[in-house]
């Protein structure tokens, strides 16, 4: 008798239990990390936060939420860890990089004091974001959380409401993830166009014309949705990027029908959806830092750069398939050496007005025109290496060869500027770090430096 009492009992509970997780009623908005969110947002920013990634073992961010905030989530391994030493410090199992909550446990009052200390060291920083992660997920958990940090419509104005909406949509279409597709789709028929023109040429100039219109629509979408130009982020710098090779390589390969160029051009867009999608969370609408937030000079700037870098690229692709025509012993247009420098000269001419503009920025900013930041050598070395391939050319000092590998290798510093200066982590304005960065970056150098000294041997007997 006692026994079924207790049975009877216990079941009474635990549907109790169940009943309250069914019925709690997440808010459509809420203010979290310092800014109105729609819901997803907040669910986005939470599995990057735990894992850095967009899905935390495998869960989509909402039902990864929902599983915290019901207790279910204790048995799953969502917080990843990437130092070794890390590992070590924790007492947590080597062989391992992903981690259940309850394995913190035992050394949680330790991450804490490292979480305390005040150095800028990768490891300390590490340590710090885990204390975080953990203790974003145990307020999670907690019912008190919800309640202050949601916001209903009715204590928002009608144009947040509009943005946050407009933002709360564009995260639900995933708008990037299609374009995404449509790149893989161009740079496939961009391949086989080297092949059979006549089949492939025209879907391939068709699909990168979707992937053109398509990065303009998110341009658009995201500026409607941060009542701003979207220049703000690394993320949104390369979707420029994208857009502007996109526009560039259809006009240029249009009119010269290197179908060769067209595909380097595509496959350059593809790696740089790559990038965003494996290595940048860039699809939450994060506010600018009030020392960064002169809209006029920052959007500015940003666009001049990203518009000359997007000629250098081109510039760059273009020198790749030059040396692929030397090394094929196939004679190149007779054109082709004066675009390339027509480029470049273009190019730098852009990019040396956006770094300048970029210093009128850091003035408004930061109260100096130029502190010899990461970032800003990191623009200064682009503009010398072309100014060096420029000298060169002027001055009759180096073979038309040797022109065009340095050329070739221009889109290796430029990768050096927009990633490789980012990850070490410092400066006032290396936005867009992320240790996964560390991979892509390594993999383009040595897949770039690798074709193009593999062109370069092959071309050895070349002039």
């Amino acid at each position: 008798m006692i026994f079924r009492s207790l049975l009877f009992w216990g079941m009474i509970l635990l549907n109790a239990q169940a009943f309250a997780a069914q019925t709690f009623e997440f808010p459509e908005f809420v203010n979290f990390e310092g800014r109105f969110r729609p819901l997803n947002s907040m669910e986005n920013a939470v599995a990057n936060s735990l894992c850095e990634k967009k899905k935390c073992a495998g869960l989509k961010p909402a039902i990864l939420v929902q599983r915290i905030r019901e207790g279910s989530a204790d048995s799953i391994e969502v917080f990843r860890i990437h130092r070794a030493t890390t590992v070590d410090i924790l007492h947590l199992d080597p062989s391992r990089r992903t981690f259940k909550r309850q394995e913190f446990e035992p050394t949680r009052s330790l991450l804490r004091q490292y979480a305390e200390r005040e150095d800028s060291r990768e490891q300390t920083l590490e340590l710090v974001r885990l204390n975080s992660a953990l203790d974003l997920y145990d307020s999670i958990r907690s019912e008190s959380f919800w309640k202050q940090i949601s916001v209903t419509p009715q204590e928002l104005t009608s144009a947040s409401l509009r943005k946050l909406n407009a933002e709360r949509a564009y995260l639900n279409v995933n708008l990037p993830f299609f374009t995404w597709i449509l790149a893989c789709i161009a740079f496939v028929f961009s391949l086989l166009a080297v092949w059979k023109e006549r089949l492939f040429w025209k879907p391939a100039l068709g699909m990168q014309s979707l992937v053109a219109l398509s990065s303009v629509a998110i341009f658009i979408w995201r500026g409607l949705a941060e009542r701003r130009l979207p220049l703000t982020s690394l993320y949104e710098m390369l979707l420029a990027l994208v857009l502007g090779i996109s526009l560039f390589a259809i006009v240029l390969s249009a009119k010269l029908r290197l179908r060769a160029f067209f595909a380097c051009a595509s496959g350059m867009c593809l790696a740089l959806f790559l990038v965003m999608r494996s290595a940048l969370s860039g699809d939450s609408f994060g506010s600018v830092s009030m020392v960064l937030d002169s809209p006029f000079w920052l959007s500015l700037h940003v666009f001049t750069i990203a518009s000359g870098f997007c000629v250098l690229i081109l510039a760059s692709l273009f020198a790749h398939v030059m040396l692929a025509f030397r090394a094929l012993k196939k004679e190149s247009p007779a054109e082709m050496p004066k675009i390339l420098f027509g480029m470049l000269g273009v190019g730098f001419a852009i990019s040396a007005l956006g770094t300048l503009l970029g210093g009128f920025w850091a003035d408004v900013a930061w109260g100096r025109f130029w502190g010899w930041d990461p970032k800003e050598n990191g623009a200064l070395l682009v503009l010398l290496w072309v100014l060096i391939v420029m000298h060169l050319k002027a001055g009759k000092l180096a073979s038309w060869k040797t022109l065009e590998v340095l050329s070739a290798l221009l889109s290796v510093v430029i990768a050096f500027c927009l990633f490789g200066v980012n990850l070490l982590g410092v400066g006032l304005h290396s936005y867009g770090y992320s240790p996964h960065l560390l991979v892509a970056f390594i993999s383009f150098v040595v897949f770039d430096m690798g074709m193009v000294s593999a062109l370069a041997f092959l071309s050895r007997n070349g002039r």
